[in-house]
């Protein structure tokens, strides 16, 4: 039988030193698998001052060995991991076209239970501005080092040795324009380093707004990744149409393809909020999967979902 237990903790004011935000959270979980009552948890704490012009947060957890939660999944076991932020965003005094410019600094670090470094992710914002028009550009910086405690398989044919370390920087720059215009653009160019060779990023996005309640957005990612291991290119295409009949009814269909496992998804999912409080949800996911000898897409699954909230207020 499966003993699970949690606990929560939140203490926060918006009067620190005067007029400011200050929270501190703690947490923990338990779920093992049947019988397992040892290394079992999961457990984590931080501490944020969200304010307008310094934002500080650092927060830290461990997941223990047999972790095994009885909903929903954990992307690894068997870690500790460290994240810090530090940020900072002035509003310039009569600016003829900025409106704030931002400088941010983000850093996680995880390690295995016994204190070995696996990974160190250092990203930094040297510029950004957001404009009076809703624009932003923005620059970034990412040193990176990676140590592999299993074998990565990054691609088909490709697997990065266990026990391997890398370290390499990117760079990137970004912008976007005005998501309240009818035609909105966004993108991001990322060049650098990646594991033992060299990777370049893409991605573009185009966004719609025909009229009010009807959105399409079209996006694609293009990377190009030389490796000592071998070359590959892995691209994703989507595109996403938001329906909004009206305040209380809504139909989205999101459509993707990727270039790595060939397969083109759809989904489709229509909410009706009843009241406030009480939505019926109809959802509907097919799959396909591309044959490069037939040339010809055939089905991989198809299912159809439903779910009703009902809230009771008394």
């Amino acid at each position: 039988m499966r003993a699970t237990r949690s606990a929560l903790a939140r203490l926060a004011t918006s009067q620190f030193r005067g007029n400011q935000n200050l929270a501190a959270t703690a947490w923990m979980l338990h779920a093992g698998p049947p019988g397992v009552r040892d290394r079992a948890n999961a457990f984590g704490a931080g501490i944020e001052y969200p304010n307008d012009l310094w934002q500080l947060r650092f927060d830290a957890r461990e997941v223990q060995r047999n972790f095994d939660p009885s909903v929903g999944f954990v992307l690894r076991r068997d870690y500790r991991r460290y994240r810090s932020q530090v940020y900072y965003g002035p509003r310039p005094q009569n600016h003829r076209y900025i409106r704030r410019t931002e400088y941010d600094a983000n850093l996680e670090v995880v390690t295995d239970l016994r204190n070995q470094l696996l990974e160190r992710a250092l990203n930094l914002t040297v510029f950004s501005a957001q404009f009076h028009s809703q624009d932003n550009v923005g620059i970034e910086v990412d040193p990176t080092y990676v140590m592999l405690d299993r074998p990565f398989n990054i691609a088909p044919g490709i697997t990065m040795p266990a026990g391997a370390e890398y370290r390499f920087t990117r760079l990137a720059i970004r912008g976007q324009t005005a998501n309240r215009r009818v035609l909105a653009l966004n993108g991001r160019f990322e060049t650098g380093g990646f594991y033992s060779g060299h990777r370049d990023q893409t991605i573009l996005g185009l966004t719609v707004r025909a009229r009010p309640g009807y959105i399409i957005s079209l996006n694609g990612e293009w990377n190009q990744i030389d490796l000592a291991e071998g070359s590959f290119a892995s691209n994703v295409f989507r595109g996403v149409a938001d329906t909004q009949f009206s305040p209380f009814m809504a139909l989205v269909n999101i459509i993707q393809y990727d270039t790595m496992s060939r397969v083109l998804g759809w989904q489709s999912r229509y909410r009706w909020i009843l009241k406030p409080g009480n939505d019926l949800y109809v959802v509907y996911t097919h799959n396909c999967v591309e044959d490069p000898v037939r040339d010809r897409f055939g089905t991989l699954d198809r299912r159809a979902a439903s779910k009703v909230l009902y809230t009771q207020r008394f």
